[in-house]
């Protein structure tokens, strides 16, 4: 068999496709350095964007529901020296004290302390993650010393006898007002949190 002779004119064809094509691969090969530079820098302006939010929270600090502040016993005297006082709670609860029996009024504690917790995760526990919960009775148990305290100082300021009474008659009075006391130290605990 014979060799076919090629011809000048065939090799330049030949040369001018594979030029063509040589063209093509590189237009597309800068094409896509191109688009990878571009999601390159996305990815670099993203990383920058996550360093300065994670700057921002560390200069934010901790939670402000994972500590007991002086800030927070003040809120929480305050809210219930209010919840007591308003719509004189304090004197209702002297009347409605009289009519009490002890295991209702030791009900009453039980209840105030339930409630507290139901309020307190209902409005601003239920956002927070579940490392967090844990904190929930420590928080609540606070807030409730707070109002038995407060309850007890706002009863002696506007019945100061009350020191003097038998002493199951003040813990029935006691009793009666410590719910709204705890409502009260709750609501004023959650204003301002985050």
């Amino acid at each position: 068999m014979a060799k076919k002779k090629v011809t000048l004119e065939e090799i330049n064809k030949k040369l001018d496709n594979l030029s063509k094509t040589l063209k093509k691969c590189l237009l597309l090969e800068e094409k896509i350095a191109a688009e990878e530079h571009e999601e390159l820098q996305k990815e670099l302006e993203e990383l920058k964007m996550l360093e300065r939010l994670e700057e921002n929270l560390e200069k934010r600090g901790p939670h402000p529901l994972k500590k007991i502040t002086y800030k927070d016993f003040a809120k929480g005297a305050l809210g219930a020296f209010i919840g007591i006082v308003a719509h004189y709670t304090v004197i209702y609860g002297i009347h409605i004290a009289e009519k009490l029996t002890i295991t209702r009024a030791t009900i009453l504690f039980i209840l105030a302390y339930v409630l507290g917790g139901v309020f307190l995760y209902a409005t601003g526990f239920r956002k927070v993650s579940t490392r967090l919960i844990w904190f929930l009775p420590v928080r609540l148990t606070v807030l409730y010393g707070i109002s038995l305290v407060m309850s007890v100082a706002v009863l002696y300021l506007f019945f100061p006898d009350f020191i003097h009474h038998f002493f199951w008659e003040g813990y029935k009075q006691v009793a009666a007002v410590t719910l709204t006391a705890l409502i009260g130290a709750c609501t004023a605990d959650l204003i301002g949190k985050e």
